[in-house]
């Protein structure tokens, strides 16, 4: 996968980003869900005022970086940032399958091996934002990293199969933006962490 894929809108990444590997360091995920943030032209955006803050910076770099995000008091996000440099748009990465280093991850999310999850615990290992963020280890330290050129990083074109289009989740108060349909997700995956 070319950085020029992530040189685009993130309305028309997002639906073709899902099934594809990132890996970072030891660990593989298949991305299965995902959410398009058009900076300012999107009051959901952390990017909406279109001026870019100590935080929000990475947003308005380079097609192809990462942007985390600590939210809640407790919580990393983890985005691809999309389009042109100062455009401040970006992708959620909202849930995963994981193919490589189960056991890692395990102990990331619940402190103790794979085979020593309950069902439950393997189920929620990475169905949500905040889960598959914390599952490859990231945290706003990494953020403004680029997935080209950080060697821990790796992104390969994949292909998902039924794909679903709706509105976002856990927005309620960002005006008509709370009903813009820019989530996409895999209907059959196990990583999805709503449908």
């Amino acid at each position: 996968m070319e950085r020029i894929f992530f040189e685009r809108s993130p309305v028309e990444v997002a639906p073709e980003l899902l099934g594809s590997l990132l890996t970072v360091e030891h660990v593989t995920m298949r991305i299965v869900e995902v959410e398009a943030y058009l900076g300012p032209h999107d009051q959901a955006a952390h990017s909406y005022s279109g001026r870019p803050t100590k935080r929000t910076a990475p947003m308005f770099g380079p097609a192809g970086h990462i942007y985390v995000y600590f939210t809640y008091g407790m919580h990393h996000c983890l985005n691809i940032v999309c389009g042109e440099v100062g455009q401040g748009y970006g992708i959620l990465l909202r849930g995963a399958e994981i193919i490589t280093g189960h056991d890692l991850v395990a102990d990331r999310r619940f402190g103790k091996p794979y085979a020593e999850l309950t069902k439950t615990e393997q189920k929620n290992l990475v169905n949500g934002p905040a889960k598959l963020c914390q599952a490859f280890g990231l945290r706003t330290d990494d953020s403004g990293a680029d997935l080209y050129t950080d060697h821990r990083f790796q992104i390969e074109n994949g292909q998902a199969t039924e794909i679903v289009q709706t509105t976002r989740i856990g927005i309620p108060n960002a005006g008509e933006a709370t009903a813009y349909p820019w989530r996409f997700y895999e209907r059959e995956s196990n990583g999805v962490s709503k449908k």
